[in-house]
């Protein structure tokens, strides 16, 4: 055990194997967390659990909640040429992004296979910044023979999320100054317990929230402040767990477990789904975001006849008939083993024809129900769609029945206010 160092913050032992690796929140989180249950994401660990899932996705829903999505990468793109470079790669008019604003969008390979998704914003006019599953190498190669640079400030910074519909009254109270309201993907900077924060009216919940960009150096005094200030409004820490189970509620989906990248880097998932689980933006519902009226961007041919021939996955949700799976358990009408996440695909069937798969899987204590994503062939998109998953677990194989119904699960409460 001599090559086992337990690590703080961002530190590391040179020369000896790291056993595990916090995030600049890991002095106020470890505390905390009651169960001792940790979930790797990427370079870091993070708590998986603090108390109850249930208790914390209802602060979510109902209250407000602080969460550590630290580990999510964080790249820099700056230079004269970072604005041909980001038109290049995003299939969204990187133009019309004005400072101080945010892109959801998906970047894609030349066949139009989604190479990752996320944020993008814009510091200035010349400055970028992504947050998004890892992706290093993908951007970097993309930026030879171009003048800019490609920075990764992943670990510079702990993003510290505020989550819930009391959320802007605890930002309201810890902020040090007059705290103005942001409209939807916008970001400001403020001042928290003396240190400067960055803001992101974003989330990844559903709900009405922000990221806090935090300085490593600052991550517990500010995770302190916000702690104190949220009290009033009955603020509770939420592990990775239910974050998870949020995302799915609103119908989010997550690189690695609900597509696989068609990109060169290994994803911060923990699960890695096979090739064929590749998917392009209208496999994943997000064809809105394609704006084929750009010049040019990589994988806009492939796109474009993506969208005339209409020969894609359809996303759906579905709604599956838990109560067939044998040997689950019912706790107080609800299934006691199926709560997790399952991130593993599921085969979709109709009849005996195979039609698509089911991904992200899981119990919902909000609906009270089993959900989860069908990527499905066209022509089986319709609500009310009966179809069956089959569902294999210890070596049994169980056909469930599930029907298609509309996303997201639950309404999206996080772009109320504009």
């Amino acid at each position: 055990m001599d090559d086992i160092k337990f690590t703080t913050g961002l530190t590391t032992a040179q020369g000896v194997r790291v056993a595990f690796r916090g995030t600049p929140f890991v002095e106020r989180t470890a505390p905390l967390n009651q169960n001792a249950l940790w979930m790797r994401w990427d370079r870091n660990m993070v708590v998986d659990a603090y108390s109850d899932m249930v208790e914390e996705l209802s602060a979510i829903r109902t209250a407000v909640a602080m969460g550590d999505m630290s580990p999510l990468s964080k790249y820099v793109i700056a230079g004269p040429d970072a604005e041909v470079l980001m038109d290049r790669l995003i299939p969204r008019d990187i133009k019309k992004l004005q400072v101080g604003q945010i892109y959801y969008a998906p970047w894609c390979e030349e066949n139009g296979n989604v190479v990752g998704d996320g944020l993008v914003f814009r510091m200035d006019e010349t400055t970028f910044r992504v947050s998004a599953d890892p992706g290093l190498t993908w951007w970097s190669e993309h930026a030879k023979g171009l003048n800019v640079n490609v920075t990764d400030i992943t670990d510079a910074y702990g993003i510290l999320t505020l989550q819930g519909p009391r959320s802007r009254e605890v930002l309201a109270a810890v902020t040090e100054t007059e705290f103005q309201e942001l409209p939807f993907s916008r970001l400001a900077v403020v001042t928290i317990a003396g240190k400067q924060v960055e803001i992101l009216r974003q989330g990844f919940t559903g709900e009405h929230g922000y990221e806090l960009w935090v300085k490593a150096d600052d991550g517990a005094a500010v995770w302190d402040a916000v702690e104190r200030a949220g009290r009033p409004f009955g603020i509770r820490p939420a592990g990775a767990w239910a974050l998870d189970v949020a995302r799915l509620e609103a119908g989010l989906l997550i690189v690695g477990y609900d597509y696989t990248s068609a990109g060169p880097d290994h994803g911060g998932a923990g699960i890695q789904a096979a090739g064929k689980f590749r998917a392009s933006p209208y496999d994943l519902g997000l064809g809105r975001l394609i704006d084929l009226k750009k010049p040019e961007f990589i994988g806009k041919a492939a796109l474009e006849r993506m969208s005339k021939d209409g020969q894609h996955r359809q996303l759906v949700g579905l709604e599956i008939d838990w109560k067939q799976l044998a040997g689950t358990g019912i706790e107080n009408e609800e299934p006691g083993n199926l709560r997790r996440v399952r991130w593993y695909p599921v085969p979709v069937f109709d009849g005996s024809s195979e039609i698509g798969h089911a991904s992200s899987v899981a119990w919902s204590p909000t609906l009270g129900k089993l959900i989860g994503f069908g990527h499905l062939q066209p022509g089986f998109e319709r609500v009310g769609t009966q179809v069956t998953l089959r569902w294999e677990d210890g070596g049994k194989s169980l056909d469930i029945a599930a029907r298609v119904i509309a996303l997201p699960f639950l309404s999206l409460r996080r772009a109320a206010g504009n």
